[in-house]
């Protein structure tokens, strides 16, 4: 009876032992969902960088350990505070979007550890320095009262700037850069500069409603003139051809292919076709 009680006891611990060692291994088998990487160190050595694509792993072996690095895009925001070239102080806030280059992961995890937060601390904190610097190098090209205008042409300086910056310096694929309104410490200048920048966009429009009423002026007289004697049809169409002539010989910066003349049914006039370029 007593060794019946030893052969039940010894199959309830194997049944044990096995239960443990399953629920084990099955806590260290691990796999890699899209937009992240998973890192598996030996002893604190890299070994190797496991992607989707590898299916399943396991780090049950003493010694080994896994870390996610996410490849997701993320956005970054920064205030900074710059100054125009005639000294005008201001504030405004830079975005950038970017992600960890796929290509460099052991670079990156070396450089600034296994730990995410760790990581993300170190890179945002270098990634705000060079924000800072850029913004202040691009913002100081132009006076208080061009930045409104001169918007587009600093953000994109700022991107071009950034990108190698980042991709050397934090193993970064930079997508974007997005610079907010900047906010002048001074609201006499920031209304000021508001001014200027729509005093300019009626300038512009005031000068396409002039060019646009000039151009139906001068189509007017030319039709004028056509229909008083049709025989400046046949000397437009003899000049038409000659310009077309002239552009065979000479080529058209934009356009490789042929000209063509139409002319139009029911008095509609005669149409130079140039055909888009390439």
């Amino acid at each position: 009876m007593s060794k019946s009680k030893f052969v039940v006891a010894g199959v309830v611990l194997l049944v044990i032992m096995a239960l443990v060692g399953s629920a084990i291994a099955f806590a260290n088998i691990n796999y890699t969902q899209e937009g992240t990487v998973k890192v598996v160190t030996y002893f604190g050595r890299i070994e190797k960088v496991y992607r989707p694509e590898d299916g399943w792993f396991t780090t049950l072996a003493p010694g080994r350990e896994a870390y996610e690095v996410n490849l997701k895009s993320f956005t970054e925001t920064a205030p900074v505070r710059v100054t125009s070239k005639d000294n005008a102080a201001l504030q405004v806030e830079i975005s950038v979007t970017a992600f960890t280059d796929p290509s460099k992961i052991e670079e990156y995890v070396r450089k600034y550890g296994f730990s995410e937060d760790e990581r993300h601390r170190r890179r945002n904190e270098i990634l705000k320095g060079l924000l800072q610097t850029e913004a202040r190098n691009s913002f100081s090209d132009y006076g208080a009262y061009e930045i409104y205008a001169n918007q587009e042409g600093i953000q994109k300086r700022i991107l071009d700037t950034l990108k190698p910056l980042l991709a050397g310096q934090l193993q970064l694929t930079t997508e974007s850069v997005q610079i907010g309104n900047p906010d002048f410490l001074d609201d006499r200048i920031e209304a000021a500069a508001s001014g200027v920048v729509a005093n300019e966009k009626q300038k512009q429009a005031e000068e396409a409603r002039l060019e646009a009423a000039k151009i139906a002026a001068q189509t007017k007289q030319i039709e004028a003139a056509t229909y008083a004697n049709p025989a400046l049809l046949d000397i437009k169409k003899l000049e038409l051809q000659l310009e077309i002539e002239k552009a065979r010989a000479e080529g058209i910066r934009s356009h490789n292919g042929p000209l063509t003349i139409m002319y139009g049914a029911g008095g509609t006039g005669v149409q130079l076709q140039v055909p888009a370029g390439r």
